[in-house]
């Protein structure tokens, strides 16, 4: 049974990688304002960069309602070549000369499929880290991971050290859980938390990040769907909860993990899968703005005939590939960290919805100069509503994948 610390845990001096990264700086901006750290030490490989606070960490502190400058003594930012060219003599003598007593490592590769880079930048320098923190008697190391580091299994992803699945969604995910390995097995005080795909705040659609998950999908039709009138559209679409998380809620809920989780928890950092809309759900609402006259939900993008689909639906699909598929997965979380903090500690904490998401959407397309072209373009064309159809691979081409396979 888990159980939350009886005191909490205040940082003192917190060097953040990925402090001028997204999730980073979320974190910077939320430890800042609430009080929880003395200060915060950013390295940076920006030559331009000052001694002071990131422009990100300003940016978020504004959007959090606060004043930069009343922080502006408790950030220093720290030149560095890079994670992935830092060597643990350097490291070590980083954490000693500004006094570091915390770890927050954010900083990692995210490309799907640059398994080079990925394996130099979240194993390898963060195995270096570990070393460096362990020689310099850093009293906490917290690392952010991902929910999806434990892959494609049929069971519920614990809260605890994880085994290797069957299948990874991309080599980002492996080398996550990897990484996992190397912080638990340093020697140190540890926390590992794997938040889901974050996306905009809950009460204004606000998202500062890179167009990564539903973004790169709502980008996608941007791009290459909003050129030319789509009366049939096909996609991969499920009515498994889709588990993103609001930045708001990651914030609250980062600060709140950092001062009452004790020290070796493995905390899923996840919405609830019963409040959180499908990917069916997700199309529902992109296609209540795009108007097409059909959309074909499809199981698995293989069981799409793509030479059927116009050029820019197969550029689509491509380009979106993995995170539809990711999207469709049947995920599920153990998340009793997150509950417990809400009941026993009073983490506010805003669940997932479709209107929520559907705030977040409403704001990109509204920002969006292609969409709302479309709009006006093709309106003539809309039909009174949208038919929805749920597609299963005909025989032929189920017998089509079985060969496919079979070779």
């Amino acid at each position: 049974m888990k159980t939350l610390r009886d005191t909490e845990r205040l940082g003192k001096r917190v060097f953040l990688t990925g402090g001028t990264g997204y999730l980073g700086s979320l974190i910077a901006a939320q430890v800042l304002l609430d009080g929880w750290v003395d200060h915060v030490v950013i390295p940076t490989r920006r030559s331009d960069a000052g001694d002071g606070m990131p422009e990100e960490v300003r940016s978020e502190l504004v959007a959090l309602g606060a004043e930069p400058e009343r922080f502006a003594a408790q950030v220093t930012t720290v030149r560095w070549a890079g994670g992935e060219h830092a060597g643990i003599d350097d490291l070590r003598t980083m954490l000693v000369d500004n006094a570091i007593d915390t770890i927050i490592h954010c900083a990692g590769c995210l490309d799907y499929f640059d398994e080079a880079a990925l394996r130099a930048l979240n194993i390898e320098f963060t195995g270096r880290l570990v070393d460096a923190g362990k020689q310099a008697g850093i009293g906490l190391f917290a690392f952010v991971s991902t929910a999806y580091a434990a892959g494609y299994s049929d069971a519920a992803v614990p809260e605890t050290a994880l085994d290797d699945p069957p299948q990874d969604p991309t080599h980002y995910t492996s080398t996550k859980r990897a990484a996992e390995r190397i912080v638990a097995a340093g020697g140190m005080p540890y926390l590992i938390v794997r938040p889901s795909i974050v996306i905009g705040r809950a009460s204004d659609g606000a998202y500062t990040g890179k167009r990564y998950g539903v973004y790169q999908q709502w980008i996608g039709v941007e791009r290459l769907l909003s050129d030319r009138y789509h009366a049939e559209l096909h996609t991969v679409a499920t009515d498994q909860p889709l588990n993103v998380l609001h930045q708001d809620a990651f914030q609250s809920a980062m600060a709140s993990i950092l001062r009452w989780v004790p020290d070796g928890a493995h905390v899923n950092l996840v919405t609830c899968g019963r409040t959180a809309p499908g990917m069916k759900a997700m199309w529902r609402m992109i296609c209540d703005f795009t108007r097409p006259r059909t959309v074909y939900f499809h199981e698995h993008l293989r069981h799409i005939d793509m030479k059927t689909l116009h050029l820019r639906q197969r550029s689509y699909l491509t380009f979106a590939r993995t995170n539809l598929e990711i999207g469709a997965y049947p995920w599920r979380f153990d998340r009793e960290w997150i509950d417990l903090l809400r009941s026993e500690r009073g983490l506010a904490f805003t669940d997932t919805t479709f209107d929520t998401v559907q705030v977040c959407y409403d704001r990109f397309t509204s920002g969006s100069a292609n969409l709302q072209r479309y709009r006006e373009k093709f309106a003539d064309q809309f039909p009174d509503q949208v038919h929805y159809v749920d597609v299963a691979p005909s025989t032929a081409r189920q017998e089509e994948l079985l060969e496919h396979e079979a070779h």
